[in-house]
């Protein structure tokens, strides 16, 4: 199979439009549901679907003259319509039928209909150019289900004539069509062999369009599986799962990838692993096989965690947010199963992140430590790399992504399960001078405030060597409070009944005043700069 460009394109979409449709329709169906409950009065019902689907009345809201009532007499009228009688939608069971309308549901929905795997009627070799006119069976239900059925057992075949005089013979096949010819007009001839032009990539956008109109575009408002689909756990488990979902994430963080300035390399590798195989899977088989693990490490404040936020907000997948108090417990036997659980439900609701802030924390060296290790953490540990070792051998849309400060002191089969390890590096010349214009702007609105600013960049930059990105911010923060510092006294120091304080605009901040700050704020990382990069001599993984 040749691949192309434009195919790919084209099938990523598609499948996006798809998608996207699929998500609008269980949305409305749930919203639908809800809004029938709380109008009758089922209100423990709502907040339960509420709750559990993440759906509420307070984002979402029915449209006038939608409701299940109506679409249900709807469908009731269309259907007696079609079939001259009245459509049946519920039955009652006796007490020994139940277990087999169980099986009866779970077979349905793993078995497809029949109506949808028919078979297309078969027409003999004959001059095929000649368009037919093709009269449908009834739908099923009613006498139209018999006659169909009867007409599928004649096996009957139909001649016909088409515009050259030729015979034409088709089979009555099993879907039971009535196919007949249709004579051709002399003054349509040139008119039926002239080539339609379709505008196929206009279709694609306008369908993509339509069906993203409706989607929500907040992740406040991404639904989330109920846990009642979660199957093959008792309850014990399901509680632990209820535990783990606590930590999925559904605010958004705002953070875009064009707010991380520079990290090129660390943001290219995680949409290899994240976005592209979701998009382009036709890309990834075989030995391209998406990476399942990325070590991010580095001097703090340098950008780690945000990049981690940003996959939150730009990518559509669920994200589970992971410190050492979600899998850690006090019950013995409870952390290693808190561990399976947090995978098996990243599964679950796959394409899924699981970000592992502070890695260090839970996966540092096994057997060090005074005292030696305590038995509970060693079994948490291996279990975590046991589900480490299942997400490598499978197919499944799950990826590890770990952030670290101390690298040095991760145990070196979690590292192995890595597959990149990326250091998060102090900013560069180009990169600090990018986030001293954003942070202070020649004007700056932001809050109500005027900040005006006339900055040599150049030249903070320069005097900022070995400073992250989050001293930067708290150096540019330092220097705009330092000009609002000046009005305080004025403001404390009025008193009612005194005449009316005068209007005030605050000072322009001046590149000598940030290099006073400077002078009294230094970098946070210390001199970790020289361990870093032994490390990463000996497991860099690029």
């Amino acid at each position: 199979l040749e691949l192309s460009y434009q195919s790919i394109k084209t099938a990523n979409s598609v499948r996006e439009s798809e998608d996207l449709r699929q998500e609008t329709r269980k949305r409305n169906l749930l919203v639908l549901m809800l809004s029938h409950l709380s109008d009758n009065g089922y209100i423990e019902a709502a907040a339960a679907l509420e709750k559990e689907a993440n759906i509420s009345l307070n984002r979402w809201q029915v449209c006038d003259n939608v409701d299940l009532d109506n679409i249900l007499q709807e469908y009731e009228s269309y259907y007696y319509i079609k079939f001259q009688k009245h459509p049946k939608i519920t039955k009652k069971l006796a007490s020994a039928d139940v277990n087999k309308a169980r099986a009866h549901r779970t077979r349905r929905r793993s078995i497809p209909s029949s109506d949808h795997s028919t078979s297309l009627p078969r027409i003999s070799n004959g001059n095929q150019s000649a368009p037919i006119g093709v009269r449908r069976r009834p739908g099923s239900g009613g006498d139209g289900k018999k006659k169909a059925t009867q007409r599928q057992n004649s096996d009957l075949s139909k001649s016909s004539t088409d515009s050259t005089g030729e015979n034409v013979t088709v089979k009555a096949a099993d879907l039971g069509l009535t196919v007949s010819s249709v004579a051709i007009r002399d003054d349509k001839k040139n008119e039926r062999n002239r080539k339609e032009i379709v505008d196929v990539r206009s279709m694609l956008n306008d369908a993509i369009r339509g069906a993203s109109n409706d989607i929500m575009t907040n992740q406040s408002d991404r639904m989330v599986k109920p846990l009642g689909g979660f199957v093959g756990f008792n309850h014990e488990m399901r509680e632990l799962a209820t535990v783990i979902s606590r930590d999925i994430y559904l605010h958004d963080p705002n953070v875009k990838w064009s707010d991380i300035v520079g990290l090129d390399h660390a943001k290219s590798l995680v949409k290899e692993a994240v976005v592209y195989p979701i998009k382009y899977p036709q890309l990834f088989t075989g030995i391209l096989t998406p990476w399942k693990g990325i070590l991010l490490y580095g001097p703090p404040g340098t950008g780690k965690t945000m990049l981690a936020k940003a996959v939150a907000t730009e990518c559509n997948t669920t994200f589970f947010n992971i410190s050492a108090s979600s899998i850690v417990s006090k019950w013995r036997g409870d952390s290693e199963k808190l561990v399976r659980v947090l995978f098996e439900l990243a599964r679950f609701h796959a394409p899924s992140t699981i970000f592992l802030d502070e890695l260090e924390s839970v996966m540092s060296q096994r057997g060090s430590g005074p005292g030696g290790e305590h038995e509970g953490s060693r079994r948490m540990k291996t279990e975590l790399l046991v589900q480490m070792d299942g997400l490598a051998r499978s197919d499944d849309l799950v990826f590890v992504l770990a952030a670290s400060n101390l690298p040095w002191e991760l145990d070196h089969a979690m590292l192995r399960r890595l597959e990149k390890r990326i250091i998060v590096d102090l900013p560069t010349h180009e990169a600090r001078m990018s986030m001293f214009s954003r942070f202070l702007p020649p004007c700056n609105k932001d809050g109500g405030l005027v900040i005006n600013t006339k900055l040599d960049y150049p030249t903070l930059a320069e005097n900022t060597e070995g400073y992250s990105g989050s001293d930067l911010k708290l150096v540019c923060k330092e220097a705009a409070m330092r000009v609002v510092r000046k009005i305080f006294h004025t403001l404390e120091s009025h008193q009612d009944g005194q005449k009316q304080l005068p209007d005030f605009s605050l000072e322009t901040i001046m590149t000598n005043d940030v290099l006073d700050v400077l002078k009294h704020t230094k970098p946070s990382s210390g001199k970790l700069g020289n361990k870093y990069a032994e490390w990463r001599a000996k497991y860099e993984s690029v």
